[in-house]
């Protein structure tokens, strides 16, 4: 028990600067239901928390009880570093902005599988890389395209994001078959977009042979998927905010 008591003491600054007036309320929270392993847990998040703020030149600042609750429980159980560290950047973001962070987003993280939490971080990078190159090389942008380091509301996926036959990303992306895009969809995370595009067969018809036999028409078909705006936003408040000017 010794270690339980260590583990929430180191923390005991942060939560109570997190925490502001609720902190007795939080502790009685942390005493009546979080276990020693989860307690490590919560700690190592919360120690992740105190280094993303610190490295963005931020204070912790008091987070909304509606937020800080349900965060410190759910983080409480996860001891996967990936998601420890999504978790301690929402937690950080909190703290700055108390009144813009949907409680959407914990119950999104908490959806989240590890393998799906690694595979959406290496995936928004290989998209961001993937667009950067697109429009260095589409002559209509010249040389006052300018490169992103985001991803944004529309933002194609990187065509091998879910392991696409006919695509050869930049590196070998070894999707796992635990991951598939109607989750990301279900959780409004991505969209499926398409668009059709259609010709006649070639020959020149006039109106009266037109009419008399028809004309066949070619479509084909390109579907892709696409970030969401409540992507953008998730992801951003999991990386926890920017370092500060």
């Amino acid at each position: 028990m010794s270690d339980y008591s260590d583990s929430i003491n180191k923390a005991a600054d942060l939560v109570h600067r997190l925490a502001g007036p609720v902190f007795d309320d939080i502790g009685a929270m942390i005493s009546d239901r979080i276990k020693p392993y989860r307690a490590k847990n919560l700690v190592n998040t919360l120690r992740k928390t105190e280094r993303i703020l610190h490295d963005a030149g931020l204070p912790a600042n008091a987070v909304p009880t509606r937020l800080l609750f349900p965060i410190a429980d759910a983080s409480s159980i996860e001891d996967n570093e990936t998601l420890q560290e999504m978790w301690a950047g929402l937690l950080a973001t909190a703290s700055q902005q108390t009144d813009t962070i949907s409680p959407s987003f914990i119950e999104t993280l908490k959806q989240l599988t590890p393998d799906e939490a690694r595979h959406l971080e290496v995936i928004c990078q290989d998209s961001i890389r993937h667009f950067n190159e697109i429009r260095e090389r589409n002559k209509y942008f010249g040389n006052k395209a300018e490169t992103v380091d985001r991803i944004s509301d529309g933002m194609t996926l990187a065509p091998w994001a879910f392991g696409g036959f006919r695509f050869d990303g930049p590196e070998k992306l070894d999707v796992p078959l635990s991951v598939y895009p109607d989750t990301y969809q279900r959780l409004g995370l991505i969209r499926r977009n398409f668009s059709v595009t259609s010709s006649l067969d070639g020959r020149a018809l006039n109106r009266a042979v037109a009419d008399e036999i028809g004309t066949k028409v070619d479509a084909d078909i390109d579907e892709w998927y696409e970030f969401t705006e409540y992507a953008v936003r998730f992801l951003d408040a999991c990386h926890g905010p920017r370092v500060s000017a």
